[in-house]
């Protein structure tokens, strides 16, 4: 999941590995036994319900609690690294950040609920700075294409 991404240092990173994060929705049921989004529509019996608690879980952490405290926390996303992604990729990884930060919004407001100790609060701090940092590169790069735009309009009028 993100802590994946996040540990990884290569600058390399393909955009299959990032579609295979972001399109595959784990939701834990009561046994804690890992299912696909898809695999629980396939198996409901109107095939388009699922119901509210199921739902639900896609805001939880699907690592447990005690791990989560053992296990290292990764890097956020640098700028440099993201300039060489593509914008599928860019957009892929949004969502990805995007529910992360859903997830640990939620599970911090549990945390303060029952007056526990949120594990590896941090994260939220190194998933709003690469968010912020896609941010900053669809802006280089939306500038980017707007002073090519008004040059070539330029050089255009100049013919004329």
């Amino acid at each position: 999941h993100f802590s994946r991404l996040l540990v990884s240092s290569s600058t390399t990173t393909s955009s299959s590995s990032l579609s295979t994060v972001s399109t595959k929705s784990y939701i834990r049921n009561i046994s804690s036994t890992p299912i696909t989004l898809e695999d629980q529509i396939k198996s409901s019996p109107h095939k388009t319900t699922i119901s509210l608690a199921s739902r639900l879980e896609q805001f939880r952490d699907p690592v447990s609690r005690e791990k989560r405290f053992a296990e290292p926390v990764g890097r956020s996303w640098s700028v440099k690294e993201l300039r060489r992604k593509s914008y599928d990729d860019l957009q892929k990884l949004w969502y990805v950040l995007y529910k992360e930060r859903n997830m640990l919004m939620t599970e911090s407001e549990i945390a303060r609920r029952y007056g526990q100790y949120f594990p590896q609060p941090e994260r939220k701090e190194k998933v709003k700075k690469s968010m912020g940092a896609i941010k900053q590169v669809l802006g280089e790069r939306k500038r980017e294409k707007i002073t090519y735009h008004r040059a070539k309009m330029e050089l255009e009028n100049k013919v004329d």
